[in-house]
């Protein structure tokens, strides 16, 4: 249903006069002299503008829309929630049932020790709470020099102050006084582009680990904190570990009690064919920043997944020092909660059965 009667002539003007767009040349942009194409609908996994010219969209928007457009049931849940409650926070032990529901979802999709889940609205804050809360974790366990992140060249974590120095991309950093001094960047895990003449994926990654280790040795192991990692790199290329590499990194991290940070924006909820990157390199994540296919992107909603060890200190923390002064005013949005316990119920019922069933149709079939 169109919201207005103008054309596509009249909408792009005001897109170029009114719109501040991401990743866009503004001056060319509002000079008309980039096009700006106008989305009208979607169906499955095609995209339509106002033209009517229809598109396959296989990016899945920004690596977001899992279960593709138009799914009903999550629409359908987005629109009962919307008329029984809107809105409420989750401040001060305030909660409601499809933010407690979805929890107790993510807590059990994910598994391997986790305990909460704080929700948010995008992968950048999520991982700027990360960042937050990694550095509270180190002050109440008396290591308030801990604090410094490695991250990789070509990793992507978000657009924020933190977030964005985290990205180890320079179009991110430029002009905005970025990165911060508290973030390194360590070896991009490109076999293709970084490997040497005749060396093995198995010996790249321990090259990668081996320089790792070298930077933390050169930071002082007594200042890094966390590292933090897609499992598939995602902007910086599309780009699987080498065989090998996320069993190196973490040995490393485990010598120098570093938290590990699996950044699974892009990687979670089935898109690797697991239901998180994770689960298929065998990583052992202290936190687990999700989004994107969290609701598939019918509405915008993050989680930052808190492990065991690191839980049970934030709540010594506040035993000692009292309430955690952290939190975003939609946190735990009721709308975004429902569109989301909606798309993980789909993908239990839908994918990984489905899944399920065609491996064991392999299995029978030799």
């Amino acid at each position: 249903m169109r919201l207005s009667n103008l054309g596509t002539e009249q909408l792009r003007e005001k897109d170029r006069s009114f719109v501040f767009h991401p990743s866009t040349h503004l001056a060319k942009h509002s000079r008309g002299e980039t096009p700006n194409r106008i989305m009208a609908g979607a169906e499955g996994v095609y995209i339509w503008d106002t033209e009517g010219r229809r598109s396959l969209d296989g990016f899945g928007g920004l690596y977001c829309v899992n279960m593709g457009y138009g799914c009903t049931e999550i629409a359908e849940a987005i629109a009962r929630q919307a008329h029984e409650l809107p809105f409420a926070h989750v401040y001060a032990s305030q909660g409601t049932e499809p933010v407690a529901l979805l929890a107790e979802a993510v807590v059990e999709y994910f598994g391997q020790n986790m305990r909460r889940v704080y929700f948010g609205l995008s992968g950048s804050d999520a991982n700027e709470t990360n960042i937050k809360l990694v550095w509270y974790y180190n002050n109440i366990l008396g290591r308030p020099e801990k604090k410094k992140i490695i991250s990789r060249n070509r990793g992507y974590h978000g657009s924020g102050l933190v977030t964005g120095s985290l990205t180890g991309l320079p179009f991110f950093h430029n002009f905005f006084d970025l990165p911060l001094d508290l973030v390194r960047h360590t070896t991009t895990p490109h076999y293709y582009r970084q490997a040497r003449v005749e060396e093995s994926e198995e010996a790249f990654s321990r090259r990668c680990a081996d320089e790792l280790e070298a930077l933390i040795l050169a930071e002082g192991p007594e200042t890094v904190a966390a590292f933090i990692g897609e499992p598939v790199l995602g902007t910086g290329g599309i780009v699987p570990p080498p065989k090998g590499y996320w069993t190196s990194i973490q040995a490393v991290l485990d010598k120098y009690d570093i938290l590990l940070i699996a950044d699974e924006v892009v990687c979670g909820f089935a898109r690797t064919g697991e239901k998180f990157g994770s689960h298929l390199y065998n990583m052992r994540p202290d936190f687990v920043t999700i989004a994107k296919g969290l609701s598939s992107a019918y509405l915008p909603i993050s989680g930052s997944i808190i492990g065991d060890r690191v839980w049970s200190v934030l709540e010594q923390g506040t035993e000692k020092h009292g309430a955690l002064g952290h939190g975003w005013t939609y946190s735990g949005h009721t709308l975004c909660a429902a569109a989301a316990l909606a798309n993980i119920r789909l993908l239990k019922e839908k994918i990984f059965w489905s899944m399920s069933a065609m491996l064991d149709r392999i299995g029978k079939t030799g």
